[in-house]
C-alpha cells in the first residue's frame, strides 16, 4: 500500500488551504532552518536513533545539551542587562532633578538622616545621633537583598520556563522522556503511546516538539503537522472498521506546567456516532454541579474550528470526532474540573470497569509497552507521513 502524502507543514502558506477530507494530498516541500532549538535537535537525534544511527543521535543530543546551557545563560544575561540599565536610569534622573530643583539644603539631609536612623530612637549617646553615615551603613547591612533580592526573582521567573521544559515528560531535551513509546517524528510534532495504561488499542498521543500549553496557540507549522496525523491516523483506523475520537483538555496555563497533548481514541463505527451526544449530555451535567455563570456550555466548532471558537489563553476541554465535527468547552473552574472528563466519556460509552474512572491512571511495565509500539508500528507504516519528510531531508 502506498504511503498517502500528506501536505508538509513548512510549505503551507505558499501552496493551498488543508483539506477538511481525509483523502487530501499535497507534496513534500522540506525547508531545513539554520536556527533549531534543544527541543528540535534532539527530535533529530531521535529520528536517528529509530533509524539504527546511533553515534550520529549522540552527537545530537551532545549540541542539544550545550544550545539548553547556552539558552539559560542568555535568558540570565538579558535580565542582568535590563535590571543595571533600569537602576542607571533612575539614578541619573534622580540627581538631574535633585540639580534642577537647586533645593538641596545640607541642613535638611542631617536632620532627615538622623530622624531615618533607628539608633536617634533608642540610643541616650550624641555621637550615635549625629553619626548619620555609620547608621545608613547598619541600615544596609540589617536590610540585605533589596534590590538583590528583586534581581534573584526576576532571574527565576526568566529561568522558570526553561526548568519547566527540562522537567517535562514530553520534552524531547529531557533525558527522563519515554522515549521507548515514541512512535513517529515530524519536524515539529510527533506521535507516541500513552505513558499509562491506555483506554483501548490503538490510543496514542499527538505532541508538538516545543513546549507548548494548547493547541489554540500553537504556530501555523505545528497546527498542520497535527492535523496531518490525525488525517492518517483516520485512514489508518478507517481499514479497521473504526472512527477516532480527539480529545484535549488545556488547565494550568498560567503556570505553563502542562504540555500539550491530543489524545486520540479509536472506536467502532457504530459506538462512534453515538458519541456526540455523550459528550454533550455528560458536559452539561458536570458544568450544572458548579457553574458560576450562565455561560454557553458547548461551543461548536464544525464552522469556525478550533481557533476561531475561542480565545486565546482561556482553559478549554475540545473533543473532536473526525475532523469536521466537535463541541470545545470553556473551562469556569478548573479546581471542580475534572481532567479525566473525556477519557472517562469513552469508558462509559464502552462499558469498561467503573472503578477505571475514579482511581489514579495505571503504569504498565517497559516490556509490555515496546510490544505495543512494536504493533502499533507495524499498522501505523502504510500510513506514516513522516517518512516523506525523511526522504527529501
Amino acid at each position: 500500500m502506498e504511503v498517502p502524502k500528506v501536505q508538509d507543514s513548512l510549505s503551507w502558506r505558499k501552496k493551498q488551504k488543508v483539506s477538511s477530507d481525509v483523502n487530501t494530498t499535497g507534496e513534500i516541500n522540506v525547508v531545513v532552518k539554520n536556527k533549531m532549538s534543544a527541543n528540535q535537535l534532539a527530535a533529530k537525534a531521535m529520528q536517528l536513533r529509530l533509524k539504527g544511527k546511533n553515534e550520529e543521535a549522540q552527537k545530537l543530543l551532545e549540541e542539544a545539551k550545550v544550545l539548553n546551557t547556552k539558552e539559560g545563560n542568555q535568558e540570565d544575561h538579558t535580565t542582568r542587562s535590563r535590571t543595571e540599565g533600569s537602576s542607571r536610569r533612575y539614578a541619573m534622573q534622580r540627581i538631574s532633578a535633585e540639580q534642577k530643583k537647586g533645593e538641596y539644603d545640607a541642613d535638611m539631609h542631617l536632620a532627615c538622616n538622623i530622624m531615618q536612623n533607628k539608633q536617634f530612637k533608642v540610643s541616650t549617646q550624641t555621637d550615635d545621633e549625629y553619626d548619620f553615615e555609620d547608621g545608613q551603613n547598619r541600615k544596609r547591612r540589617k536590610k540585605p537583598g533589596g534590590d538583590d533580592s528583586r534581581n534573584i526573582q526576576k532571574k527565576m521567573n526568566a529561568n522558570r520556563f526553561l526548568t519547566q521544559k527540562e522537567r517535562c515528560l514530553f520534552c524531547l531535551e529531557n533525558p527522563n522522556r519515554p522515549m521507548h513509546l515514541v512512535v513517529s517524528i515530524a519536524n515539529f510534532t510527533y506521535l507516541m503511546l500513552p505513558p499509562w495504561q491506555p483506554v483501548v488499542p490503538g490510543h496514542c498521543c499527538i505532541l508538538p516538539i516545543p513546549h507548548e500549553p494548547a493547541t489554540r496557540t500553537v504556530d501555523d507549522n505545528v497546527w498542520v503537522e497535527i492535523r496531518n496525523f490525525k488525517k492518517c491516523l483516520i485512514m489508518m483506523f478507517a481499514k479497521q472498521d473504526k472512527e477516532v475520537v480527539f480529545l484535549e483538555t488545556v488547565m494550568e496555563l498560567a503556570q505553563q506546567r502542562r504540555h500539550c497533548m491530543v489524545e486520540c481514541i479509536p472506536l467502532p463505527q457504530d459506538i462512534a456516532k453515538e458519541a456526540p451526544l455523550y459528550f454533550k449530555k455528560a458536559i452539561d451535567e458536570a458544568e450544572d454541579e458548579w457553574s458560576q455563570h450562565n455561560a454557553k456550555k458547548l461551543i461548536d466548532t464544525s464552522q469556525k474550528g478550533l481557533r476561531n471558537s475561542i480565545p486565546e489563553h482561556f482553559p478549554y476541554f475540545h473533543v473532536e470526532f473526525g475532523l469536521n465535527k466537535g463541541f470545545v468547552h470553556v473551562i469556569d473552574d478548573e479546581k471542580e474540573f475534572k481532567s479525566s472528563l473525556g477519557l472517562n466519556v469513552i469508558r462509559g460509552m464502552l462499558h469498561l470497569a467503573e472503578e477505571d474512572m475514579h482511581r489514579r491512571r495505571r503504569y504498565e511495565t517497559v516490556e509490555v509497552q515496546k510490544q505495543a509500539v512494536a504493533s502499533f508500528s507495524k499498522e501505523w507504516e502504510h500510513f506514516d507521513w513522516t517518512k516523506q519528510l525523511h526522504e527529501t531531508s
